[in-house]
């Protein structure tokens, strides 16, 4: 049984989230190329925000859980769009039913310290008996033949795998590691490749993880990654017109690769390129995330026929 907590933050739109105003950052060039990176730092920000806010709603919760019992797993789900806070659990016993309004009212305390006001606070309790799902095990079955076949081909080994919901087993992030006669495979063009790959094959089975944060380290992941690679991937993706399809976040010191669907030969490609690569600049400019990504990235905005469409 799956008892590791998984914390999921759902965020629906980020227009009108107070306090967030930047300026002196890439904006709109022409009619073909929109955004500007502000929108990646407001990501960002709204990433930053509710992984204290939610810190904080755990830490509360804990209070309740020591004299009640904890739960076999539990999920936060946080959307400032719908002002509405969701807590998700899964008792071990009917018996730990009867402490929801205790939850509710830890949560509606700790929204009134962080002075967010007009939030609606559900707490449900799952019944299920275990995370592992059907569903579960059949897109496990799925990444397995996937890695499988991708094995074939590159003589290599794939570890795949993601993180998921302790409540009812759904995957929200994709962890992927490449290996070549059991060394790691560190080259960032063979691993953004792979990527692409596995995403692409993994589509062929029904499969959609292209818009999950993918990680390529190990074990618990740092700091920066949990916000960094979501701002890009998700601030990009949401941006009408650039055409991104995946994104490949290594470390401070490898190149960022944005994969789009443009064709290299497209008129507006390097236009789009050039522009996509400014707004990840501003990202990277911006001083809180210097602060954790530090040095100087090299971007790479690739065509869907696996071109450099960017000047940087």
């Amino acid at each position: 049984m799956n008892k590791r907590i998984v914390r999921k933050i759902t965020v629906l739109l980020l227009i009108g989230f107070v306090g967030l105003d930047f300026t002196g950052f890439s904006e709109v060039t022409s009619a073909k190329v929109k955004g500007s990176s502000n929108q990646l730092i407001t990501h960002y920000e709204m990433i930053n925000e509710n992984i204290k806010l939610e810190n904080a709603i755990h830490d509360s919760l804990k209070e309740v859980f020591k004299k009640k019992g904890f739960p076999d797993g539990r999920e936060l789900t946080i959307s400032h769009a719908q002002k509405e806070i969701i807590f998700v659990y899964r008792p071990y016993a009917k018996s730990d039913l009867n402490y929801l309004y205790d939850l509710k009212q830890r949560i509606e305390q700790v929204l009134k310290s962080k002075k967010y006001k007009g939030y609606d606070v559900k707490v449900l309790a799952y019944a299920n008996d275990t995370n592992v799902t059907e569903r579960l095990k059949r897109e496990q079955k799925m990444m397995k033949e996937v890695a499988q076949k991708m094995e074939q081909i590159h003589q290599i080994q794939v570890h795949a795998g993601g993180g998921i919901t302790s409540t009812d087993g759904r995957h929200e992030t994709l962890n992927l590691s490449f290996y070549k006669k059991h060394k790691k495979i560190k080259d960032p063009q063979k691993i953004n490749n792979y990527h692409k790959e596995f995403i692409k094959l993994a589509e062929e089975k029904g499969l959609n993880v292209k818009d999950f944060p993918t990680y390529f380290t190990d074990g618990i992941k740092r700091n920066w990654e949990l916000k960094i690679i979501p701002a890009i991937n998700q601030g990009l993706k949401d941006i009408e017109g650039l055409q991104i399809t995946s994104t490949t976040v290594l470390t401070p010191n490898d190149p960022v690769f944005i994969n789009t669907s443009i064709n290299s030969s497209d008129p507006s490609a390097k236009e789009i390129g050039e522009h996509i690569e400014k707004l990840v600049k501003g990202l990277f400019q911006y001083d809180n995330v210097r602060k954790s990504f530090p040095g100087t990235q090299k971007i790479y905005v690739l065509s869907e026929d696996n071109k450099k469409i960017n000047e940087g």
